[in-house]
């Protein structure tokens, strides 16, 4: 298993650290992004000799983070990598089943071509809510998600008979274009593939990149909604925090989060996924008005000016890290 930790976080680091030793992982790669307290202490208080530290002077950014951490479990001959945030804790027989999804799936698919993911509810919301399985994916050609052929359906689902309702009996498997880290399992072959992640992502986005190779080569990442993981934090814009998605890219906390997710954001849907360029230049045309629009009823001007920046950045391949937004 490969995680990053940074911060103050032994709060989440030692649970999420015991939780995954209790699943029966053979080894531990902990890439200890910068932080100032004994993660070395820890880790050899816990379990000395199935947990191996990656020090860094500073925190490089989660994108440079995991990338060194999957080169170290490569390095040490790993056939198998599951990827984990640190406040993440994988809930009893959670690996088990995720094992055992993907030992099916590998009955049909090379292990060069899929990978396979844990289940965060959280970060999932459309799966927990019962959305359709077309509906899980964006559209071809949208922005951020955002696809002007979607409005009449969200304006829908906020009316009593649209409104989604919890499902009792989800899907056991879906594919997936895109998907997060935490929770993702995959066979060396997969990176002998699709290379390693990008580190100039600095922060957020990566993942969507790095997995959408997957799809771009004619593989996919299956979720299995039976491997449950528990997020121990929720995350600064997640969904149930906000009425939408632009009162939390708008109010969310950290002018730095909001910097880098909307800037590779803009780079991906840009320059790495398939679209129609005309649509898409509609999308992302909409997408900004609206957003413009929801700053001011917010009264957030400032944040609109960054989060625009960020779109003009990300347009301009300007990745790396920025140095009005350090970590």
């Amino acid at each position: 298993m490969v995680t990053v930790t940074y911060g103050e976080r032994r709060h989440f680091l030692e649970p999420m650290l015991r939780a995954t030793l209790a699943q029966g992982v053979e080894r531990i790669i902990l890439v200890n992004n910068g932080t100032n307290w004994d993660v070395a202490g820890l880790a050899t208080e816990i379990d000395r000799t199935r947990i191996e530290l990656v020090q860094s002077s500073k925190n490089m950014g989660s994108a440079a983070g995991f990338s060194t951490g999957i080169s170290k479990a490569l390095e040490q001959g790993a056939e198998m990598i599951w990827l984990l945030d640190d406040d993440n804790r994988a809930t009893e027989g959670s690996l088990k089943v995720l094992l055992g999804a993907y030992a099916k799936l590998r009955e049909t698919h090379p292990h060069e071509e899929f990978a396979a993911l844990a289940f965060r509810p959280e970060h999932q919301a459309d799966v927990t809510m019962g959305a359709s399985q077309r509906r899980v994916n964006p559209r071809r050609s949208s922005f951020l998600g955002f696809h002007i052929f979607d409005i009449p359906h969200k304006f829908w689902r906020r009316t009593p008979l649209g409104k989604r309702r919890p499902n009792q009996a989800l899907p056991k498997i879906i594919r997936l274009d895109t998907a997060i880290y935490s929770g993702l399992l995959f066979h060396r072959r997969l990176v002998d593939r699709i290379g390693l992640p990008r580190t100039d992502f600095v922060l957020y986005g990566d993942d969507n990149e790095f997995t959408y190779r997957i799809t771009r080569y004619g593989g996919g990442t299956y979720l299995i909604t039976g491997a449950l993981l528990e997020d121990m934090e929720s995350s600064w814009n997640v969904k149930r925090r906000h009425s939408n998605s632009f009162s939390g890219l708008l109010k969310g906390e950290g002018d730095f989060r909001a910097y880098y997710g909307m800037r590779n954001g803009a780079f991906f849907d840009t320059y790495c996924k398939d679209h129609n360029p005309m649509m898409y230049a509609i999308n992302l045309r909409f997408y900004l008005a609206i957003l413009f629009l929801f700053s001011r009823i917010y009264n957030r001007h400032e944040r609109y000016r960054l989060l625009s920046q960020a779109v003009k950045d990300g347009l301009a391949k300007r990745l790396g890290l920025h140095s009005d937004y350090p970590l």
